[in-house]
């Protein structure tokens, strides 16, 4: 909100950013509006907040269809913990009530639990990993952020915990140390969600409103998802390039 006070302030053209809380943009919202700079949400989003449009995933149905992944790996009955960085957030919180309501309707008795694991990467891997310590009748372990994510696959690795053993585990977002779990069939799955689109399609749509004089409004872009498994992850391993990862480089579309 501060960052977003000091855009407003310094008269940005136009403003992007991720609504993650239901209330705390509002206002800045407002004021950025009447003073001509266009808002768009991105990443996570608060439809009545005054934006105006979305670019990102439908965060509750990204939940869903993970959680009715799951259902398709874990016998009924099994007991299944879903881990969240920061409960509440918007970016996070819908993907995570998403799969609750899946397992739920897929009427086969999971116990399912959600466990705050924290904003830090180690903390997280920590709270994964006192979590197993102390619950090992439990035998699904999802994330819906990428760290937690990765402290999944890091947990599965440090104790050996395996499908063959009746482990199953996954997430979200493609930390290199993730890929490397999905490879190495560690976990089962994560989902990438487009990340670089979340960020280029705002800045494209902010450009175009205002080059058009108003007249070309910012699309609702839905990024969807995509399963990340050991079958597909092999170019996820490749090189960097500049859409996947933090190399310069660009691919071309070769004749």
């Amino acid at each position: 909100v501060t960052a977003m006070n000091t855009a407003i302030t310094s008269k940005a053209a136009g403003i992007a950013v991720a609504l993650i809380d239901s209330k705390a943009f509002n206002d800045p919202i407002k004021r950025a509006t009447a003073a001509g700079i266009p808002v768009v949400s991105y990443n996570a989003d608060v439809p009545d907040s005054g934006r105006l449009n979305y670019i990102g995933q439908d965060l509750f149905a990204s939940g869903q269809a993970m959680g009715q992944r799951i259902a398709t790996l874990l016998p009924a009955g099994s007991k299944i913990a879903i881990f969240i960085a920061t409960p509440g957030s918007l970016n996070i919180q819908p993907r995570a009530d998403g799969a609750i309501a899946a397992l739920k309707a897929a009427n086969k008795g999971y116990q399912v639990k959600q466990i705050a694991t924290g904003a830090d990467e180690s903390g997280e891997q920590t709270a994964i990993d006192a979590f197993y310590v102390g619950n090992k009748d439990y035998k699904g372990f999802f994330a819906v952020d990428a760290g937690s994510t990765q402290g999944v696959g890091n947990v599965f690795k440090k104790y050996g915990l395996t499908e063959s053993k009746g482990f199953f585990g996954g997430g979200y977002d493609l930390l290199a140390t993730t890929i490397s779990a999905i490879q190495a069939g560690t976990i089962n799955f994560t989902i990438d969600q487009s990340a670089y689109q979340q960020g280029f399609q705002p800045v494209i749509s902010l450009y175009m409103y205002l080059l058009s004089g108003t007249l070309v409004s910012p699309p609702f872009v839905d990024t969807g998802l995509k399963f990340v498994t050991k079958e597909n992850v092999a170019p996820y391993t490749k090189a960097a390039n500049r859409f996947e990862g933090s190399s310069k480089s660009q691919l071309y579309i070769k004749a």
